[in-house]
């Protein structure tokens, strides 16, 4: 069992370490006479997932640096290896390559620049394409990794699938433990089991493989081009099931401030269904929500086309609650809203992170305990609005909740209570609906609402991510981190001190994480989103032991 496992530590190494486009366009190619073959070639269009990568070297050289970070070496250390940098090279020497060095894995045989892939075929079932600059050199490579560590050192040789399949056995054993299939300029490799595939997947017809797999290809179109890497999942698998869309494109960009995965796939309803994907004007409210806020969202599409969509949104409970009060969301409340919502989440300074991170149900704890929210719209008719608001206390039973209407400060509001403690609160102040929790949100919400919006939460350096997508989110983990610091005493229970130590500690171990950033719009009757995390700054060159 350990060498069967090591055996697929050793190949998923290979596929994860060889994810790099370096900004190199990877559209359809091949296939034809005309054309070289490329990694696309060998990899089956029905797979369960595909990766497609052009120069395994650049992207070990971006990863490299990554080694650096804080964090990196944070974990390392808790594997008790002084550095992430030991660490890595201690994994590397198993590994027998070093994969962060071009010049290693040139030496052992691997060409980065004519790229790899893998196929993930079953949920037991891999296998990975390489390109090959010495087939001897990179046999002699395998066959060390085949004895030292899958414990396989006898050797077979024979003519399949239009190449040479070498495979590398356990004495007596009648199944190899690792399988090389040659052909051209690549090498299939794959263990156990899947071995017995290669033949037929090194020879498979050009039209079963994924040169210009249409889904893929437009995908790719759509997307930015550079990128390091792209999956693929196709439609009808166990991992996009049927019914759901045609196929899902992934694409990877690795560079020294960010890393972002970005996803496409074609949507398979009508251009209608897309209609609360498109950009409209909006009123700025950003500069509304609270200044603490570590969490941001922002909606430009026009809250009217989520009439379909707000079920999936709230959940089979609340969708089930509000229908049994037989009030009309579309058209009490999505219609009666303009483009521009925003939303704040804020850490609550009575957070209580003695016993650890909260395992929070909103059935038994109220998350308003830990968190502060508030949640702004623009009214298109503010007295239509406080209407609305009106028949909440009527409705909140259905949600095991009690609203009660009370005049803060001159204005109407709504508070909400239930069975785990405070709920969201709601009032309309100035043509404006805000839902806020605790208390002392929405009462901040009265004061500052009929006044000027002042400066956005969102830091200077992360406004870019809320100005074009129809949906933004950023979650800024260095606020968060400095709220986590500031929070007082209590919040760590007795004895708190050796556990807020503990927290710091992880706290500064993340200082190179800046924020998470997500996207999400459409272009072209396609779907599409983005996640990216954002680092505080370069990363150095690794050292010279590395190269």
């Amino acid at each position: 069992m350990r060498c069967r496992a090591t055996s697929w530590f050793l190949l998923l190494l290979l596929v994860l370490s060889g994810c790099s486009r370096c900004g190199k366009e990877s559209g359809p190619s091949g296939g034809t006479a005309a054309k070289p073959a490329t990694v696309e070639r060998y990899l089956p269009r029905d797979a369960q997932a595909a990766i497609v990568v052009s120069d395994l070297g650049a992207l070990g050289e971006k990863l490299a640096r990554f080694q650096n970070l804080k964090i990196a070496s944070f974990l390392a250390k808790l594997q008790n290896f002084q550095s992430a940098e030991g660490y890595v090279s201690a994994v590397m020497r198993q590994v027998g390559v070093d994969l962060r060095s071009r010049q290693a894995m040139e030496k052992a045989g691997i060409d980065p620049g004519k790229g790899a892939g893998a196929a993930f075929l079953t949920a037991n079932q891999a296998f990975t394409v390489l390109g090959v600059k010495d087939a001897k050199t990179l046999e002699e490579t395998f066959a060390n990794l085949a004895r030292n560590r899958l414990g396989a050192p006898e050797r077979k040789e024979e003519k399949a699938g239009g190449g040479t399949l070498v495979t590398f056995s356990r004495k007596g054993a009648a199944r190899p433990e690792l399988g090389l299939l040659f052909i051209g300029d690549f090498v299939l490799v794959a263990p156990g089991t899947t071995v017995e595939r290669l033949p037929a997947l090194a020879s498979q017809p050009v039209e079963k493989s994924l040169v210009e797999e249409p889904v893929m290809a437009a995908s790719l179109a759509r997307l930015p081009k550079e990128r390091d890497f792209h999956v693929y999942l196709p439609g009808g698998t166990e991992l996009v099931r049927p019914g759901t869309v045609q196929g899902l494109t992934l694409t990877g960009l690795v560079e020294e401030r960010a890393v972002t995965l970005r996803a496409d796939a074609p949507w398979p309803d009508t251009q209608e269904s897309l209609a609360p994907l498109v950009s409209k004007e909006a009123a700025d409210l950003l500069g509304y929500l609270p200044a603490d806020s570590f969490l941001v969202a922002r909606y430009r599409g026009d809250p009217a086309t989520l009439g379909g969509v707000w079920p999936y949104l709230a959940g089979p409970y609340v969708t089930r609650a509000v229908q049994q009060s037989g009030f009309d969301v579309k058209g009490e409340v999505l219609d009666n809203l303009q483009s521009g919502i925003v939303a704040g989440l804020a850490l609550a300074p009575t957070a209580q992170l003695g016993s650890g991170l909260p395992q929070l149900d909103i059935r038994r704890t109220s998350p308003f305990s830990y968190v502060q929210l508030m949640v702004l719209a623009e009214a298109k008719d503010a007295a239509k609005a406080q209407a609305t608001l009106a028949k909440i206390p009527e409705m909140a039973g259905n949600f095991g909740a009690q609203v009660k209407p009370e005049d803060v400060g001159g204005k109407r509001v709504y508070l909400t209570s239930y069975r785990a403690g405070e709920g969201a609160h709601f009032a309309e102040v100035g043509g404006k609906l805000v839902l806020a929790a605790p208390r002392s949100r929405l009462e901040a919400a009265l004061t500052g609402l009929p006044g000027k919006p002042g400066e956005s939460p969102v830091a200077p350096d992360l406004r870019d991510a809320m100005k074009e997508p129809v949906l933004a989110v950023v979650l800024d983990l260095r606020r968060l981190a400095d709220a986590v610091r500031n929070l007082p005493s209590e919040a760590w229970g007795v004895g708190g001190f050796a556990i807020k130590a503990t927290a710091i500690r992880w706290l500064e171990a993340t200082d190179d994480l800046r924020a998470v950033t997500f996207h999400l719009s459409q272009k072209e009757r396609a779907l599409q989103a983005e996640l990216s995390l954002k680092l505080t700054a370069a990363p150095p060159q690794p050292p010279e032991s590395a190269q």
